[in-house]
């Protein structure tokens, strides 16, 4: 049982750094960028819904929780599974999916992630699976709304 929950805990921590990224310089960035292009790809060729985004969103906030308890690190550098997740929201709620739109997307989302002006520090601290995700949604969420608001002005 032991071996079983160490193997577990190794996958798990596999994924939330993101196969490795969270261990390289400017680490969030590069999984922003990669995760742009999978979700890009996934969302492209399949029909990909909001519902199966919620689930994976909700497992991952899970592996967070995990990896966050089993090993006692706080939202630690290498966690980049929340930017995936964040990157994942951004491109599905882009209404048109131009390269234009979602290049404002993911800058505006990386920008938000980066400086986290309120509301979005106010999740940081929370320390936990959901306080790892949350500032990263909440993130994802507001660039949606700013690009909405843009293309109803402009």
């Amino acid at each position: 049982m032991n071996i079983y929950k160490n193997n577990l805990y190794k996958l798990l921590y596999i994924v939330v750094i993101g196969f490795g990224v969270g261990y390289l310089p400017c680490s969030g960035t590069i999984a922003t960028i990669i995760g742009s292009v999978i979700w890009y790809y996934i969302i492209s060729i399949s029909n990909f819904t909001i519902l199966e985004l919620i689930v994976i969103t909700i497992l991952s906030t899970l592996f967070c929780h995990i990896i966050n308890n089993y090993s006692n690190i706080k939202d630690h550098y290498s966690i980049v599974l929340d930017e995936f997740i964040g990157t994942g929201i951004v491109i599905l709620l882009l209404p048109s999916k131009s390269f234009i739109e979602m290049l404002l997307g993911i800058l505006l989302f990386r920008t938000l992630d980066i400086i986290k002006p309120w509301p979005i520090s106010c999740l940081n601290n929370i320390g936990n699976g959901f306080g790892i995700m949350a500032d990263d949604i909440l993130a994802a969420l507001i660039t949606v709304s700013i690009i909405l608001l843009l293309k109803n002005f402009i």
